[in-house]
């Protein structure tokens, strides 16, 4: 995949979900837009988002419940989009959700392939399992961020790195979130953590997404600081962030 494909096709999924066009990125300054429903959608959100954000090249785009719009396109212009998620940010975005009964949920960087980083090293202690294979893990805990087994965006593939009795010691996953990004998490089991399993399996992963014609992407909180590495170490580069709201009463985000 070349670098403009990759780039289009982000420009592409994120001006989905927002309801937008992919020119959109290229403007620069804060779009605001009621959010309206589009075929091609991350779903991610039980019914509609009511406020959801992204920030990508310096372009700031929002998409907003049309009650909530005239507090949106009054404020949210006036923001500078390298720094509209700081807390000073945030916090005016959570006040003003707060009489409709939703908060800021989440606010996270989210990372994809640097096309310049090399490919990594397979080697033959490591599993892959796709489709019908990936059914052994349903119901696992410790698997929970490698696999979510949700419908709205259904696990693909899968690489775990095997212990010396050939069983799963790492994992990571991707879940094809929208039709051409496709998003990894990793698992790595308490007692085989420092050992580079989660950049090794990341790294395997991206490279077999891309080769299948997918963008992998890769997000975390800014306080995860080991997760940020792993993304940093695995070949991934920042590409943009994103802001969503949830229900006061659903704030773990479990949409």
């Amino acid at each position: 995949m070349t670098g403009r494909a990759l780039e289009a096709l982000i420009d592409a999924q994120l001006a989905e979900d927002l309801g937008l066009e992919p020119p959109v990125w290229d403007r620069g300054g804060v779009t605001v837009v009621p959010w309206r429903e589009r075929p091609g959608r991350r779903r991610y959100w039980a019914g509609h988002p009511f406020f959801l954000g992204c920030v990508r090249r310096g372009t700031a785009a929002f998409a907003v419940h049309p009650d909530l719009l005239p507090w949106a396109r009054e404020a949210l212009p006036g923001l500078d989009p390298a720094w509209c998620l700081d807390f000073g940010g945030l916090r005016a975005m959570d006040r003003a959700l707060e009489p409709f009964g939703w908060g800021i949920c989440k606010a996270h960087p989210f990372f994809v392939p640097d096309l310049s980083a090399p490919r990594a090293v397979s080697g033959g202690d490591v599993a892959w399992y796709e489709g019908p294979d990936l059914e052994r893990f349903r119901g696992d805990p410790r698997w929970t961020d490698a696999l979510a087994f949700q419908p709205a965006c259904p696990d693909m593939l899968a690489v775990a790195a095997l212990d010396n009795f050939g069983a799963p010691a790492a994992m990571a996953g991707a879940s094809r979130d929208g039709a051409r990004l496709w998003q990894i998490g990793v698992n790595v089991l308490p007692e085989h953590r420092g050992r580079g399993l989660a950049v090794r399996l990341t790294a395997l992963l991206k490279d077999a997404l891309l080769d299948r014609g997918v963008v992998p992407f890769y997000g975390t909180a800014l306080s995860h600081t080991a997760s940020l590495n792993v993304a940093r170490r695995a070949g991934l580069r920042p590409a943009w962030a994103e802001v969503w709201a949830c229900p006061l009463d659903r704030m773990d985000g479990s949409l």
